[in-house]
């Protein structure tokens, strides 16, 4: 059977629940803002400390940076010291630069941000009676019935609410805890929102000190260094958003001054290093694009079951080549088929086939055939009965836990 692959934007969108995006920009302004209100860069000039600016190279500035011209402001005058920042490039593998991800690459489509009551909960709490409540007009309990001579009842009497659930509602007891305001989370309808699996990168910045004296950039260096976040090279990073990230600072740092030729040109040094910020792509929102929110609903109970029949009962097995028979196409050229090459359950029919004879009432020969498994009247919902359809024996209904 062909399955489509889920893009993480298939189903409902929830009304009233938001939450900021993660993209490229705020990896770069998070690196920008560690640089520029972080770390104290400080040079002393004539024996005041200045602030050194920090700028975000666009493509006129990154071209000086590549060659040993400084960068002026319009007065053709040295900004000097100054450190620039630029984005080289973007590594969208699985290795990450060789740094990994913050979140571990999985074979999904969507990825849980919340999960909530849903506004049906409170409906159902009251079928329920998880507390066990006995004189309450809109909780159902025994006393709701309106009729007796059906176990535990049938009806509901006028106004009030009554389930023939075998919960709490039938209890005959009350709360053995007492506690009716206390927080008991389990067997209730939540609502779950996902956003589409987040998209992993690696993003690779340059950056470069600029400097008239070696005594600045050697300030400038020892800064840096004794910033480092933990015993490692790195930094961690937080956005605006609340979104952390981890810049890793790569060495060596380069030199790159003109000491040689300076005898014509002013005095300029200048060094390099590049550091690699490994990042995330999260419920982008950009024009055109629908938004990442989606939901869905748990489900309040599980059913278990024992069931009888009174013929063979067989379960086909895969085919490990997964061949399927070719003459199950004669009437259709597009047939849905599963991978054991038979045609998908429906609601309320199970996988395993029975064994029926049928008798020719011309030549009375019997012929024998394997019919699927009829458990449930997805009309109705009730259970139904017949030769070759399954009995209930036994059903338990469990609620999932957390």
């Amino acid at each position: 059977m062909t399955r489509k692959i889920d893009t993480g934007y298939e189903g409902a969108v929830p009304d009233d629940f938001e939450f900021p995006p993660s993209g490229i920009e705020d990896i770069d302004r998070s690196l920008f803002e560690l640089f520029d209100k972080r770390i104290p860069l400080q040079v002393a000039i004539d024996d005041q400390a200045t602030k050194v600016p920090v700028v975000f190279s666009t493509g006129e500035r990154f071209a000086l940076t590549r060659r040993r011209r400084p960068i002026r402001d319009r007065n053709n005058a040295l900004i000097l010291p100054v450190m620039s920042i630029h984005r080289t490039s973007i590594d969208h593998s699985p290795s990450q630069g060789g740094y990994g991800t913050a979140i571990a690459f999985r074979d999904q489509q969507e990825y849980v941000v919340r999960k909530r009551l849903d506004d049906k909960d409170r409906d159902y709490q009251n079928i329920i009676n998880k507390l066990r409540l006995k004189n309450q007009s809109n909780v159902s309990s025994r006393a709701n019935f309106q009729n007796q001579n059906i176990f535990p009842g049938r009806g509901s009497l006028a106004g009030k609410v009554a389930s023939r659930r075998n919960l709490n509602n039938l209890s005959y007891r009350d709360d053995p805890m007492g506690n009716l305001l206390r927080d008991d989370i389990g067997d209730n309808i939540f609502e779950i929102i996902t956003v589409p699996y987040p998209k992993f990168m690696a993003i690779d910045y340059e950056i470069t000190l600029w400097t008239q004296y070696m005594t600045q950039m050697n300030q400038l260096i020892e800064v840096i260094f004794s910033s480092f976040d933990g015993q490692g090279h790195e930094f961690l990073l937080k956005s605006q958003s609340g979104y952390e990230y981890v810049a890793f600072v790569k060495s060596p740092f380069n030199n790159a001054d003109n000491f040689s030729d300076f005898s014509q040109d002013e005095r300029i040094i200048k060094y390099t290093f590049n550091i690699t910020v490994p990042g995330y792509l999260i419920a982008p929102r950009h024009p055109g694009q629908p938004t990442p929110f989606r939901k869905y609903y748990s489900a309040p109970q599980i059913e278990f079951g024992y069931h009888q029949v009174s013929t063979q009962v067989v379960k086909a097995d895969e085919s490990p080549e997964g061949s399927k028979d070719s003459s199950k196409f004669i009437l259709s050229d597009v047939k849905e088929m599963d991978s054991k090459g038979e045609t998908p359950t429906i609601r309320g029919q199970g996988s395993e086939r029975l064994l029926d004879i049928v008798k020719d009432p011309f030549t009375g020969e019997e012929k024998s055939r394997y019919v699927k498994v009829l458990t449930r009247n997805q009309r109705s919902g009730e259970t139904v009965a017949s030769s070759r359809i399954v009995v209930n024996l036994q059903t338990t209904l469990d609620t999932p836990s957390d």
